[in-house]
């Protein structure tokens, strides 16, 4: 299984536009990180808890959100852009050039479309 994935790397770097793909996917991913690493704030709270107290009263406990869970924010995007290398690199090798560069075009419309709502919930809410 592994041989495949070496040599599937090694036919990805060949092809100029999977390379380009990738890097453009790999900027994207930064752009996440950094707008999930400078946006996010340490004072972030997290609602617990919500009750329905009567027709319109509505009851929230909230808490400051941990480190952890705000450093997830920036790690997300590092763990997709590699999971969906590798499953491009595996449809390189076993279904063929045509599907891995559909597979990136697909991940890279995605990302920015994540990218831009991502950015703008985190500018609207935080």
């Amino acid at each position: 299984m592994s041989t495949t994935i070496k040599e599937s790397a090694q036919d990805a770097i060949k092809s100029r536009f999977f390379v380009c793909l990738t890097i453009l996917c790999f900027i994207e991913m930064l752009v996440m990180v950094i707008i999930a690493l400078t946006q996010v704030r340490t004072g972030l709270t997290i609602k617990t808890h919500c009750e329905i107290i009567g027709r319109a009263a509505i009851d929230c406990t909230s808490a400051d959100a941990s480190w952890y869970y705000i450093f997830n924010f920036a790690l997300l995007p590092v763990v997709v852009f590699v999971a969906n290398t590798l499953v491009s690199l595996k449809l390189l090798a076993v279904k063929g050039r045509q599907l891995a560069l559909c597979w990136l075009w697909l991940t890279l419309l995605v990302g920015l479309v994540v990218t831009a709502l991502g950015s703008a919930m985190i500018m609207h809410v935080v």
